[in-house]
């Protein structure tokens, strides 16, 4: 078969041609690092890219919420941590307040409990990125507010929980309620009527209702056991079979005045705890702790004394409105009881503990971090694999092709016919 010169010179430009693209190429991928510059390169490699770029996007944005998380956290954690502070300074004042033979320096202490309480309503309204920390889900508006006449403190937030996607199917809490921290607490208000001459070890029970954060009605059976003379023993039960809560603490001693039959003495145990369950943290509402109030309650002899009967009911207190009514009572030149104390008291622990609850979610949060650094680690190693270039082997094929494209240039020369004007030189 004859081959013509146009069909020589024709092969040699598409050879040309080809080796020129490939010296392009490679001198690209040196220049980006980068193995696949197109689809068409390696369709499937490419694929594979994408997904991981994918699932970087998505570990980036993880990250970028626990960091979010953690700076809420830490500022939630030492804002209760403060108000933890403001609180034990108010117990310092009601000591004093106690022991001063001075009326009129009772006056200058609620200008001091007002100062106080000024401060923890400030710290309670804290913004973090324009959003209230402690107002739950209703970031937007001042969770605690002065309204009414005679004035109280109102809480405008709710007891949900703000979660953040820390994880495929992960997330992970990250604000503490205002409703929890400086809401949660109490009284359980008795009332009735004992026996005097009941029998040691006789039971006298009630079911009281207890409300939580959520609105949600719980029923508990308060008992009261004869423990010794003029002695009843309080307690609180679940009752048989119910699940929608659990209980702790919850015990006090009541001793009456074996002539009035009037309370003569309370001494509390650990606060009634009860923990409502749920499914989720953000549909669980956060414990109610409550102490006992036993004044309306009296043991007789004589009808109608004679039948023992027993009643309670919920009643809560905030902290704030809490430190109002200490506030209030030191002007009027009232000395404070020992409940304020033992109340300021629950309230203190129950802000200690929402305090050590940020803590365990900013922990868990620092793990979440830790196995996101992994996972993009891992991700980066996958995508190096696939995508990055060996520099050394890149490099000798691009020193082969441009040597085979001088020696074919350098055949071309004399393979090529000469043309006429060659001739005429």
């Amino acid at each position: 078969m004859r081959i013509t010169d146009s069909a020589i010179i024709s092969d040699f430009l598409t050879s040309i041609t080809r080796s020129k693209s490939r010296i392009n190429r490679l001198n690209t991928q040196l220049a980006n690092q980068k193995r696949i510059l197109k689809v068409s390169d390696d369709p499937t490699g490419a694929s594979s890219l994408l997904r991981l770029n994918e699932d970087m996007d998505r570990v980036a944005a993880y990250k970028s919420n626990v960091v979010d998380g953690q700076n809420m956290l830490k500022m939630t954690a030492d804002s209760l941590g403060k108000v933890s502070d403001l609180i034990g300074e108010v117990k310092k004042i009601l000591t004093g307040a106690v022991s001063t033979g001075d009326q009129s320096l009772l006056g200058k202490l609620a200008d001091q409990v007002d100062q106080f309480l000024s401060m923890g309503m400030e710290i309670a309204n804290t913004q973090f990125d324009r959003k209230y920390i402690f107002a739950g889900t209703q970031t937007t508006n001042p969770p605690f507010v002065r309204t009414g006449n005679p004035t109280q403190v109102s809480y405008t937030g709710d007891a949900r929980s703000i979660q953040y996607q820390v994880g495929d199917g992960v997330s992970q809490v990250v604000n503490v309620s205002g409703a929890a921290a400086f809401g949660s607490t109490g009284f359980v208000d008795l009332t009735g009527v004992l026996d005097k001459n009941a029998a040691l070890n006789t039971v006298v029970s009630q079911s009281v209702q207890i409300t939580d954060g959520l609105g949600a009605v719980h029923s508990v059976v308060m008992n009261m056991r004869k423990t010794d003379a003029n002695t009843w023993s309080i307690s609180a039960a679940m009752p048989p079979g119910a699940t929608d809560a659990n209980l702790s603490g919850g015990t006090a001693t009541v001793t009456f005045d074996p002539v009035t039959g009037a309370m003569k003495d309370i001494v509390r145990g650990a606060a009634l705890v009860l923990s409502p369950t749920g499914v989720t943290p953000a549909q669980t509402a956060p414990p109610i702790n409550l102490l006992y109030s036993a004044t309306g309650v009296t043991e007789g002899t004589t009808p109608p004394f004679g039948a023992a009967t027993l009643a309670g009911s919920q009643r809560n207190v905030s902290l704030f409105n809490k430190m109002m009514e200490i506030s209030t009572s030191l002007r009027n030149g009232e000395k404070p009881k020992a409940e304020d104390m033992a109340l300021l008291s629950v309230m203190q622990d129950v802000v200690m503990r929402e305090e050590s609850k940020a803590g365990a979610y900013a922990a868990n949060l620092k793990t979440a971090n830790d196995f996101l650094i992994t996972q993009n680690d891992h991700l980066l190693d996958l995508y190096s694999a696939k995508q990055d270039i060996d520099l050394a082997e890149v490099g000798i094929r691009l020193k082969q092709e441009q040597l085979m494209l001088d020696a074919a240039l350098s055949a071309a020369a004399n393979l090529i016919p000469k043309s006429l004007m060659d001739f005429l030189k």
